[in-house]
């Protein structure tokens, strides 16, 4: 058998049964620490209904006041309980090794304590003194004294070390004779002050510190050890840390001496160049941050992971933020995890991804849907795919739900309804059964598995690699709270070059000074170099050696001094070699007429078993927009090939065949949000497909600007059925639920039946609810999303879901764009049929009217102080709209149409 059908046999074979281990895992929150086993079994088993694949237990703040106390006896059994039901499901279980975030807690202390430099200020008089040591806070230390000729308002351009003496037992500090007006910086370690976030009772305390070897193991004793104990080490998937939230931490026990050590001089001298912005003291301030992000890799993130692995254990970390973590420090973890959405910019989720190319890591994981179209239970699966499809392009191909709260459900009041919705988390979408819309979960969350199996295979391709000028960076942290590397290269690039690289059909990996002894120079045909200055030695070598193997080096600022001068960041794409990626040319999908793409972005994968095969290559190709858009898709030629290109388009939620063209083009029209997945082969006359996989017949995409010559037929004699209600009656569609009367807080379904006939001829039967408009809310803020609020930005045909059913046969689901189905084999010509839509909405409208979370929120801050705010939930109902909201049509073309297609 050939290669290519080899490969391919194992990717249809893949596709259409996935590897549990790519399903979606949720971040299950235990607040309290107070759960019941009931409810724990109950979410496991529904989590097994649907289809995803686990969890990430996470042990945050009470909502009650009779919360039990983290790490008690009676909650470690409660998790061995939970970490066994989950092993009987074959479900992951993954545990936070804390509560709340950052680590820390009570068993923290002041040796082990997160620290920052304190700066006093101080005009001094012109003669000599002795001045005895102030100290403002407890645990405070002296680091050292500086003056300077100048005032506040004039600071001093140089300071220099002042020297101190004890005298009975205090330090003062010695100020010599000065000539003028003089300032006097004092700099003192002081603990940072912080404490855990949004922590379970009896998990209060400091953070620990990050650089401290001594703080991270008092830690894994006093906190991990009973968790992983209690869990058992054979029942856990990873171990997991949380994005590094550590703030205005710059400071720890034995810094100069570290410093000294790694750096070669004595930083002391010089520290306070740490407050100003010059350039005179860049060097120091880039040789202060780079000692601190070794001494997080070497105390905090390897002791975490060797501790892991020598219980048989993997540590998946959010390795970004502060202290200021590198892309590189991922290497040091076993498995890399990002957040946030941007797939068009540096993200932490491209951080990680990138990390995970560099070295070498198959699985990149994203904490996914944080605040998704909040406040709670707005959430559409529209939106859920939506935010999904970004993090896809970003390189993720494992998502982490943010997340499924752990909580007791409503009892039944005598008419049916639930009384109260329960628990939600103060800064996530509620992404479990309580949705009306469930019953489409399965459909959803069986979609994002595939696609994240589809996106594992082989290696993601770039086609740029932009380097992080982390010693600038670091030379920009002045003062406090400018920590994080991260956030401060988002800013130091911008925009304009993510932005010109993604929506020109490329993609990008971002690397460091320590990566680049892991990459190869060939990796990229393309590298930028973004205002770059301080490079140090070896990565100029590797640029030479990127420049000596035929790739180009792009000196974006034109100050590196190497490769080739650039000042237009967006002019980098036009460096690229034409078979470097994929090609997107996008179009009006009425008109035909060519436009700049806006919203369009592929991410491509290689697969093949050895070097020297022929390779097959999946696109996944998304339009992020609000608006359909046609978009011709051109793969690059293959040199000394000796078969055609074939495109076949594969469907996700289905895992079947759509349909394949030969040649090295495919025109396909995406709707807003859709995505779609390609796979280029060569003609081999590949074989593969079972005849139930292949679709009934194959429907090519018509050229940019034709017509379509399907007719379409309006479905007229609507009925409308709710719950409580004993029968059918007539409706005109669209029908908004929310102008109903007594209709205005129902979340829930009703079944929508309408007799319809296919006439003789017709072919290619297809339902459609009807297209998407665009709609953005005109203040965001207003409408209760969150500056990180990830929602699809269209007025959709149906709010939100509709089951269909054609003769009481179920069908499927329609709760993504486009909003069609196929009917050709569920009808017949010339024969009556009816059509049965079971349309189910948000639970946000009961989330408006609920009483029992204000009275949880107001119990628990009495007992336990303010630890969360909730979500705007009196903005619940802001912008919602359930029902049937247009007016199906079905659409069907003549055997001789088809024939002529």
């Amino acid at each position: 058998m050939p290669k290519t059908e080899s490969i391919l046999n194992r990717l249809r074979a893949g596709f259409q049964h996935p590897d549990p281990s790519a399903r979606v895992l949720m971040r299950w929150w235990w607040f309290g620490p107070q759960v019941h086993r009931d409810d724990l079994v109950r979410d496991l088993d529904r989590m097994v209904q649907v289809g995803i694949g686990g969890v990430e237990c996470a042990f945050v703040y009470p909502m009650s006041a009779d919360s039990d106390r983290f790490l008690s006896d009676a909650f470690l059994a409660d998790l061995r309980f939970a970490a066994q039901a989950a092993q009987d499901r074959d479900l992951r279980f993954d545990v936070t090794l804390g509560s709340g975030w950052p680590y820390g807690g009570p068993h923290i202390d002041a040796t082990t304590a997160s620290r920052r430099i304190h700066w006093e200020t101080e005009e001094v008089l012109i003669g000599p003194q002795r001045m005895p040591l102030p100290k403002a806070w407890p645990y405070d230390e002296f680091i050292a004294a500086y003056i300077g000729e100048g005032t506040r308002a004039d600071v001093p351009q140089e300071f220099c070390e002042l020297q101190t003496e004890f005298v009975d037992g205090v330090r003062h500090i010695l100020i010599p004779q000065g000539r003028g007006p003089r300032l006097m910086l004092i700099a003192v370690s002081r603990p940072t002050g912080q404490t855990v976030k949004r922590a379970a009772a009896g998990a209060e305390g400091w953070v620990l510190d990050h650089f401290s070897r001594a703080a991270t193991e008092a830690h894994l004793a006093a906190v991990a050890e009973p968790l992983v104990e209690a869990a058992g080490g054979d029942r856990i998937g990873t171990v997991f840390c949380d994005s590094l939230e550590v703030y205005d931490a710059d400071w720890t026990p034995g810094m100069a001496e570290e410093f000294a050590a790694r750096r070669g001089y004595d930083v002391i001298p010089q520290l306070w160049k740490l407050t100003r912005a010059d350039a005179a003291g860049s060097g120091v301030r880039a040789d202060y941050y780079r000692t601190l992000t070794e001494l997080l890799e070497e105390n905090f993130i390897t002791v975490v992971a060797q501790w892991a692995r020598a219980k048989g254990l993997r540590l998946r970390i959010q390795g970004y933020g502060e202290p200021p973590a590198t892309i590189s420090s991922y290497r040091h973890a076993h498995a890399f995890e990002g957040e946030g959405w941007g797939w068009d910019t540096v993200t932490a989720c491209r951080w990680a991804s990138s990390a995970a190319q560099i070295y070498g890591e198959q699985v990149v994981s994203s904490e996914t849907w944080t605040w998704v179209h909040s406040p709670s239970f707005r959430a559409t699966p529209l939106d859920i795919l939506g935010e999904a499809h970004d993090h896809l392009l970003m390189g993720v191909n494992h998502f982490v739900g943010h997340g499924w709260p752990a909580s007791a459900r409503p009892v039944e009041q005598d008419g049916g309804s639930p009384t109260e919705l329960g628990r939600i988390f103060y800064a996530s979408g509620a992404l479990d059964d309580r949705n009306a819309w469930w019953a489409a979960a399965p459909s959803l969350w069986g979609t994002l598995h595939r696609l994240c199996w589809i996106m594992r295979q082989g290696h993601r391709l770039s086609q740029v690699g932009i380097y992080v000028p982390a010693r600038d960076v670091y030379a920009g942290f002045v003062g406090a709270g400018r920590h994080d590397l991260f956030k401060e290269f988002k800013q130091y690039i911008g925009e304009e070059l993510p932005r010109a690289v993604r929506t020109a059909g490329y993609d990008f990996d971002l690397f460091d000074d320590d990566a680049v002894c892991a990459l190869d120079p060939r990796r990229f045909p393309v590298v930028v170099i973004p205002w770059a200055q301080d490079l140090p030695q070896r990565t100029r070598e590797w640029l030479v050696e990127v420049i000596d193997a035929g790739g180009e080096v792009l000196d974006l600022g034109a100050s590196a001094q190497i490769g080739s001068a650039l000042n237009d960041p967006t002019a980098v794409t036009g460096h690229l070699p034409g078979n470097a990626g994929i090609q997107l040319t996008t179009f009006d999908p009425h008109t035909g007429e060519q436009r700049p793409n806006q919203g369009v972005a592929v991410t491509s994968r290689e697969v093949r078993e050895d070097p020297g095969d022929d390779v097959v290559r999946v696109h996944f190709v998304a339009n992020t927009q609000d608006a359909s858009t046609q978009v011709l898709l051109g793969v690059p030629g293959r040199s000394g090939g000796m078969h055609p290109v074939v495109l076949e388009r594969w469907d996700a939620e289905s895992g079947r065949l759509l349909g394949a063209v030969t040649g090295p083009e495919m025109t396909v029209t995406l709707d807003a949000y859709e995505a779609a997945v390609l796979v280029e082969r060569a003609d081999t006359h590949a074989r593969g497909w079972d005849k139930d996989d292949r679709p009934a017949a194959a429907r090519y995409e018509a050229p940019a600007g034709s017509a379509s010559d399907a007719e379409v037929n309006a479905l007229e004699g609507w009925t409308v059925q709710f719950p409580d209600e004993s029968a059918p009656r007539p409706v005109a569609l669209p029908h908004q639920w929310e102008n109903e009367p007594g209709r205005g807080h129902y979340s829930g379904e009703a079944v929508y039946t309408v007799a319809f006939r296919v006439p003789s001829g017709a072919r290619s039967v297809e339902l459609d609810l009807g297209v998407v408009e665009p709609h953005q809310p005109e203040d965001p803020q207003a409408v209760g999303l969150m500056e990180a609020s990830f929602s699809a930005a269209v007025r959709t045909p149906v709010g939100s879901v509709a089951g269909v059913e054609v003769d009481g046969q179920q069908i499927g689901f329609l709760w993504k764009t486009p909003y069609r189905i196929d009917l050709t084999d569920w009808v017949a010509q010339g024969r009556d049929h009816v059509l049965r839509l079971t349309v189910a909405n948000v639970t946000s409208h009961r989330l408006a009217v609920d009483q029992g979370i204000p009275q949880m929120v107001a119990e628990a801050e009495a007992a336990f102080g303010r630890r969360f705010g909730i979500q705007a939930v009196e903005l619940a109902m802001a912008d919602v709209a359930s029902g049937l909201l247009a007016v199906p049509q079905l659409r069907w073309m003549t055997r001789g149409e088809q024939e002529n297609r």
